[in-house]
């Protein structure tokens, strides 16, 4: 007899996504886009958590909102939490010592995994929002040592920074995906030992199949890594014949 246990308004999404506050269009692709996902995830804006805050000022004020967001979460019964930046690897510690359910704030904690996955003498591409807001202290939280990397920043390609930084509102997305692939283009010239790309940025997700059609590299993002604690968190049993 299965027995079903309440206390608390909303069931079934095992998965909450801290959203910045931002206007511009989430394509699907996007982790702000509930359709990019094949299950139900809860979305939860942490109001003043802007762009221009978060990432240009680098200002930590937003702290306690992202914990209070994160504890409403947690209550309506999801099983993992997730952000939409992944320059918040700032608040993964504090996030995990306020919750009692898997927390991953950053695609960036992926790179430890993927650099060794690589083989000997490639090197890990970070796709970033801004090579220059992206900081050593950010790389540690995630776990990120000694690994080989390779960054490559979207501060050249105004389509897609300019999305981000300045809440563009209307946008043609394949503009957007030729200016992404291009970035990666150039930067594999330069450097063809790079042997894959892990997007810090979570807005690149929607192109990742444009650039792994130009290039051929392994992509990872942080919709992979929420389908894989997604897969984690809500384990099927499987059916077939021997």
């Amino acid at each position: 007899m299965t027995v079903y246990h309440g206390g608390r308004t909303i069931y079934g999404e095992a998965i909450g996504i801290l959203l910045l506050e931002t206007q511009f269009p989430r394509m699907p692709g996007d982790i702000g886009n509930a359709s990019t996902f094949d299950f139900p995830v809860n979305i939860k804006v942490v109001k003043g958590a802007t762009v221009q805050k978060i990432i240009m000022d680098g200002d930590d004020s937003s702290l306690n909102d992202f914990i209070a967001a994160a504890r409403e979460l947690e209550a309506d019964g999801v099983r993992a939490i997730t952000t939409s930046c992944g320059y918040l690897t700032t608040i993964q510690q504090p996030l995990i010592e306020a919750l009692k359910i898997p927390v991953f704030c950053s695609g960036l904690m992926l790179v430890p995994m993927v650099a060794r996955m690589m083989p000997v003498g490639q090197k890990v591409a970070i796709l970033t929002l801004d090579s220059g807001k992206l900081t050593k202290h950010h790389l540690e939280l995630a776990g990120i040592t000694d690994e080989d990397l390779v960054f490559i920043g979207a501060e050249t390609v105004p389509e897609f920074y300019n999305n981000c930084v300045k809440n563009v509102l209307e946008y043609d997305p394949a503009d957007v995906e030729r200016g992404v692939v291009g970035l990666v283009k150039k930067h594999l010239s330069e450097n063809p030992d790079i042997g894959a790309i892990v997007c810090e940025g979570v807005n690149f997700a929607p192109y990742g199949g444009g650039v792994q059609e130009a290039t051929g590299l392994p992509w990872f993002d942080i919709v992979d890594l929420t389908n894989m604690v997604y897969a984690a968190v809500v384990k099927r049993r499987h059916t077939g014949f021997l």
